[in-house]
């Protein structure tokens, strides 16, 4: 039997049952598929039915890549190997930052005063428009979604650091409604200290490592935004955590991953890696990963905040920290020169970013 000759509605079920990166290339075949993968309809029946898939993302001089990791062999010393892939948006913005949420990334491009949502599956794209004309250096920016009745209405929080004004520590706080098209103030102000640049999003909500400006200066702690109640909420670390690095990441789009390094009671280069078994206002954690006096006696080795991938199969991390690419497992710790560049002449003072991504085709508006 032709493919056309099959009704619409199993043609659409089979389809919602193929990876989106996989459909991602039918929407060239034809005007009708075009419209089909464009639909919100058939979007949700998809989310529903279709595989996850996880890609890796990297964001490096500026531009953003697909890459890829080999660990295979990782515990018997066989040789591991990082590539970088193709461009993976191909316009040429001076991009600072990138963020997942929910099979949409949110590209800042703050040289350029540009903020863009982006569908890399469906080529959907939302240019987000500055409040003030412009956007500051000392914003940073975090895309999550509200749950309604209708759908998912997706929005931006804009934080407006003030911890680096010497005398100022009161952060400020926007959100852009991309269903009313529209920035208003939040109508609260914080003195927390967000200690995650590249900040993590879960099921909607974001989620940073902090701290509170006051004694004991290193006292941190996890915190959350809301975005369907556009509310901040303190939400505790594994206890005790007396470590002067703290970073997150996200397992299976579903658990938060979180970093403890360089022990500040006992010296030490431990590392310890925790996942979550249950997120809420009380949270649960679970031990992934220990490994044992990391570059012992010459400092410290990775940096607050930064970005990293957790990979379950073989309990691995993989981060990029000051252009050195580190693979750390429990009885080795792996590191290469960066020499991934596909532009030698090409330096940004933005750090590397490496994020799962999980193609979807979520409709921004």
């Amino acid at each position: 039997m032709e493919w056309r000759s099959l009704p619409v509605e199993l043609q659409e079920e089979i389809l919602s049952r193929v990876p989106a990166k996989s459909l991602a290339r039918l929407r060239s075949t034809s005007k009708r598929w075009n419209a089909l993968l464009k639909s919100g309809s058939f979007a949700k029946i998809h989310s529903a039915n279709a595989p996850t898939e996880s890609l890796i993302i990297m964001l490096k001089d500026s531009r953003v890549y697909l890459a890829s990791v080999n660990l295979h062999g990782v515990h018997n010393n066989v040789a591991q190997s990082f590539e970088l892939g193709s461009r993976l948006y191909l316009k040429d913005p001076h991009i600072c930052n990138v963020f997942h949420c929910d099979g949409l990334l949110l590209l800042c491009t703050i040289k350029e005063n540009r903020l863009e949502v982006w569908n890399p599956c469906s080529g959907e794209t939302k240019l987000i428009k500055p409040k003030n004309s412009y956007y500051k250096e000392s914003n940073f920016f975090a895309l999550g979604y509200a749950n309604k009745s209708s759908g998912k209405k997706y929005k931006v929080l804009s934080v407006d650091r003030r911890d680096h004004v010497p005398g100022i520590s009161n952060n400020e706080y926007e959100i852009y409604d991309i269903t009313n098209d529209s920035w208003r103030v939040l109508g609260v102000t914080t003195n927390r200290i967000l200690r995650q640049n590249h900040p993590v999003s879960v099921k909607g909500n974001t989620y940073w490592v902090a701290r509170h400006p006051e004694w004991p200066f290193n006292k941190k702690y996890l915190l959350s935004f809301d975005f369907s109640t556009e509310r901040f909420q303190s939400l505790s670390l594994p206890q005790p955590f007396p470590y002067e690095v703290a970073a997150l990441s996200v397992v299976r789009e579903e658990q938060l991953c979180l970093l403890g390094y360089y022990n500040n009671e006992t010296y030490s280069g431990d590392l310890n890696v925790w996942v979550t078994t249950s997120i809420g206002s009380v949270m649960s954690w679970s031990k992934f990963l220990t490994v044992h006096t990391i570059n012992p006696g010459r400092g410290i080795l990775f940096a607050d905040g930064m970005s990293f991938l957790a990979v379950e199969q073989t309990k691995v991390l993989v981060c990029f920290n000051y252009k050195i690419l580190h693979i750390v497992g429990e009885n080795y710790h792996i590191q290469h020169v960066d020499d991934y560049g596909r532009d030698s002449t090409s330096r940004s003072s933005c750090s590397v970013v490496l994020l799962h991504y999980v193609p979807s085709l979520a409709q921004i508006q």
